[in-house]
């Protein structure tokens, strides 16, 4: 049996090493990879739409939450996830578990092992999925009907899509690409693979909607053929369902004293 040791970064696989490779090798795939909070929302809705996925490999770090989570009926320590389509020729990474902003290393360690495993499993395009913050500078003034701003790494190319502005030091200054989600692309893209990173436009940091907008560019820019019109349905229903409970929370917090300058300050209640 195989020992199990869990280090900065710790990868298992789940199916037979050799026998994948082997099956994978004759051509080329796209992977997609999400992080929390929002961008993981992504590749997990993916990978449950696509009947034929199968979890592939599993990613363990000692800088992940010192916990474990119930899975069905047993507890397991936690890992991010590597789930493979082989009809769609998908690769969807799903990052479970925020960064530590203390340890700058760990993310590059763990960015730096995925790129790599990533050129091994012959991933000829690689897209980060993620949001804006909508209250930055750049962002506060997005044109209507923009859903998504993409970043493009070394050595990509592909046309921009419908519905996109492409991102660049003349249009957002040195506001940056941050964790994971800019990480990944810029080691993926030293090693050959075209990369990208989507970020979705919302209205607010937990917008849900910011992620129907990224999952569409994302489609558009990889030409996959994807059914996700009940995917994109639910988020936008969650965010509304969000938004009514704001709203609600704001007017219960408000009907004791309407004085000026007093009553709920809607930051409080962004998150729902």
């Amino acid at each position: 049996m195989e020992e199990f040791r869990i280090e900065e970064i710790s990868i298992y696989w789940n199916v037979d090493e050799e026998k994948f490779k082997d099956k994978i090798s004759k051509h080329f795939n796209i992977m997609v990879a999400g992080f929390p909070p929002l961008g993981n929302i992504i590749p997990y809705h993916l990978k449950e739409l696509l009947s034929d996925s199968e979890k592939i490999m599993s990613f363990y770090s000692y800088n992940f939450p010192p916990m474990v989570e119930a899975q069905d009926e047993e507890f397991v320590i936690p890992h991010d996830e590597l789930w493979y389509s082989e009809e769609k020729r998908l690769f969807c990474y799903i990052g479970k578990y925020p960064e530590t902003e203390y340890l700058p290393k760990s993310a590059y360690k763990q960015a730096e092992g995925l790129a790599r495993v990533a050129k091994e499993l012959y991933v000829r395009e690689l897209y980060t999925v993620g949001v804006v913050m909508p209250f930055q500078q750049p962002f506060r003034n997005t044109k209507p009907g923009i859903e998504a701003y993409v970043g493009y790494f070394e050595g990509s190319h592909k046309e921009l899509p419908p519905a996109s502005v492409k991102m660049t030091r003349k249009n957002i200054g040195r506001y940056t690409i941050i964790r994971k989600t800019g990480l990944l692309p810029g080691f993926a893209s030293k090693l050959g693979i075209e990369s990208y990173s989507i970020l979705g436009v919302g209205k607010y940091p937990e917008d849900l909607r910011a992620c129907a907008g990224a999952l569409r560019a994302f489609k558009r820019m990889s030409g996959l053929e994807l059914e996700t019109g009940a995917i994109e349905k639910m988020l936008r229903e969650s965010a509304e369902a969000v938004e009514e409970r704001i709203k609600q929370q704001i007017a219960k917090s408000t009907s004791h004293y309407r004085g000026d300058g007093v009553g709920a300050d809607t930051s409080q209640y962004m998150y729902g």
